[in-house]
């Protein structure tokens, strides 16, 4: 299966006004709206624009990232926002506070939403990867799931991100919590119940809004996902940290 890239912005053509209305009146019947988490992936980075991984290498937003946090500020200002948290890495942290601002809120820094650590892969483009570590592609090659030096490892993570949702849903009212790609794509695979050992089912782009919404037989559930619409022409997809 293929990465599912979510709502995007899709154009009106073929809408029914009246299938609209019904889905949202469903919508609104099934969710108790009383906890709602929106997701943001952090503006493009240095490291995203270069096209390296970045995991926990702490690079700054580039100039096109700056204009999709503000892009993104000026949406969630239309929000009622109880709360921004973030990542602490720099990617995360400036576009939170670019957020955050309009808000009038702090920024709380969460260091559960740090990107995955590839460990020594981070800030290597794909070439340097494969000269680095021919043994690692060659098992991907045959269907294994190797390790880099270092790494953090999928069942550390899945703790990490597991023990980071069971935060936000105690909490009441509505929280934005700006991540990495790898986070957030990982929450949605636990969210909907897909073992994150086979990432890449969903995709995230830069700035991108996923939400999630508990029902109200308490379960969580995935509302929204890399909605870009607020970004109008300013997207990237880069696929990495």
């Amino acid at each position: 299966m293929g990465p599912l890239e979510g709502s995007g912005c899709p154009g009106p053509a073929g809408r029914e006004l009246a299938n609209v209305v019904a889905l949202w009146v469903r919508y609104r019947a099934a969710v108790d709206l009383t906890m709602r988490l929106i997701l943001i992936r952090h503006g493009e980075s240095e490291g995203n624009a270069s096209g390296v991984i970045q995991g926990r290498v702490d690079f700054g937003l580039s100039p096109t990232g700056v204009l999709q946090a503000r892009a993104t500020a000026g949406y969630v200002a239309t929000l009622e926002v109880d709360r921004v948290v973030t990542s602490p890495l720099r990617r995360a942290a400036d576009t939170a506070e670019t957020i955050a601002g309009p808000l009038g809120h702090g920024v709380v820094h969460m260091p559960a939403l740090m990107e995955y650590d590839i460990g020594e892969a981070s800030g290597l483009s794909g070439a340097e990867l494969r000269q680095r570590f021919p043994e690692v592609f060659t098992a991907y090659s045959t269907g294994r799931r190797p390790t880099f030096p270092g790494e953090e490892g999928r069942d550390t993570f899945h703790d990490r991100l597991q023990a980071a949702l069971g935060e936000f849903s105690a909490m009441e009212g509505t929280t934005v919590a700006v991540a990495h790609g790898g986070v957030i794509s990982s929450l949605c695979h636990i969210v909907v119940g897909l073992d994150i050992q086979r990432p890449g089912a969903f995709h995230v782009g830069n700035c991108s809004i996923t939400e999630v919404v508990r029902d109200r037989a308490g379960r969580l559930v995935l509302a929204r996902h890399n909605d870009t619409c607020h970004l109008r022409g300013l997207e990237t997809f880069a696929d990495r940290g």
